[in-house]
């Protein structure tokens, strides 16, 4: 379970985020909403244990990350699927996927091909692993970047923008691969975007953020309800 309490935080003296509170269960996939610049990236960063907050708590299955000097591990189980995939291009899509898993101190070279042929089959990709990112396609290296994430099995994903800037085809069968951890409960998911087609596929809880602050925190199903005027204007709701 992840528990933000009062979070607050400022970065160069401007302020980022102001005081955010939510709870998101194991069984729950979380969507941060919200115009560019509303802090949805430092937030998702301060979640993985990167921006000590000036104010308020964020507790990760039980500990506080930011007070409790044990809790290195569970920053551990986050990982993140970065916008741009942000694969090495010197490095083969098998060494890609294995490189967290030789940065956690897995020695076994055995378990590490298995751990990167399950992951890589996961996403539809077991024949690439000897590719390197420049032969792959845009979708191709957002799915290796999505099995680098799964390779250590995190309790965490956060999904970076999955979709921007891939044409139709390609952003639905990366969604695809995304629902697939959702419906498998593979890890509880938390996705950053601003597109708000096919939201269904990829969480069921909404947090939406303007300038910092927690417009709207609750289900994808009642969103629509929501009488904020930007909310509504940023979905295109009909006027209440």
């Amino acid at each position: 379970m992840v528990s933000v309490q009062n979070l607050s935080l400022s970065l160069d003296d401007k302020p980022i985020l102001k005081d955010i509170s939510f709870e998101l269960g194991n069984e729950n996939n979380l969507i941060i909403l919200g115009r560019s610049g509303s802090g949805k990236t430092v937030l998702s960063k301060t979640l993985m244990g990167f921006f000590p907050p000036q104010e308020g708590r964020v507790i990760i299955d039980n500990v506080d990350i930011y007070q409790d000097a044990t809790s290195e591990s569970d920053k551990s189980q986050f990982a993140i699927v970065f916008q741009n995939a942000a694969l090495l291009d010197s490095l083969s899509v098998f060494q890609n996927v294995a490189l967290p898993l030789y940065t956690r101190g897995e020695k076994d070279l055995e378990k590490a091909k298995e751990k990167v042929r399950q992951a890589l089959f996961e996403v539809g990709l077991e024949d690439a692993s000897e590719k390197f990112p420049a032969q792959l396609s845009g979708g191709m290296r957002k799915r290796v970047g999505i099995a680098r994430a799964l390779v250590y099995k995190p309790r965490y994903i956060v999904f970076d923008e999955p979709v921007s800037g891939l044409d139709p085809i390609t952003a639905d069968e990366v969604l695809y691969y995304i629902n697939r951890i959702v419906e498998s409960k593979t890890a509880t998911t938390i996705t950053i975007t601003h597109d708000v087609r096919n939201l269904e596929r990829v969480g069921d809880m909404v947090l939406f953020l303007e300038a910092g602050e927690a417009l709207y925190y609750g289900s994808l199903d009642k969103l629509s309800q929501e009488r904020t005027p930007l909310i509504r204007d940023f979905f295109g709701f009909d006027a209440p």
